[in-house]
């Protein structure tokens, strides 16, 4: 799931389509792996906003500052630094 966290309506609206997407799933007889999830805040403003891990069937999600995502690293400013340095030393091996 992607949102844009302008504001407080944006956050709630954030929140309901993670409700609504974890009952889709136990509706449909999926298991959602809470261990395995990650969330992670894109944010490009100086004063970062603290926002709450969200919860999932009674268990908070993760949040990460970076994150493996089809083989690049994206970062929570999306500046593509970290990846960069991972495959440098990649390429050094």
């Amino acid at each position: 799931m992607l949102a844009l966290l302008s504001d407080f309506a944006s956050y709630q609206s954030y929140l309901s389509s993670v409700v609504r997407f974890s009952s889709w799933c136990s509706n449909n007889f999926l298991h959602l792996n809470v261990s395995k999830t990650k969330e992670m805040c894109i944010e490009f403003r100086r004063n970062r906003t603290v926002i709450s891990p969200i919860v999932i069937n009674g268990e908070p999600v993760e949040q990460v500052d970076s994150f493996k995502y089809l083989g690049v690293m994206l970062d929570e400013k999306m500046s593509f630094t970290e990846h960069v340095t991972a495959v440098q030393k990649k390429s050094q091996q």
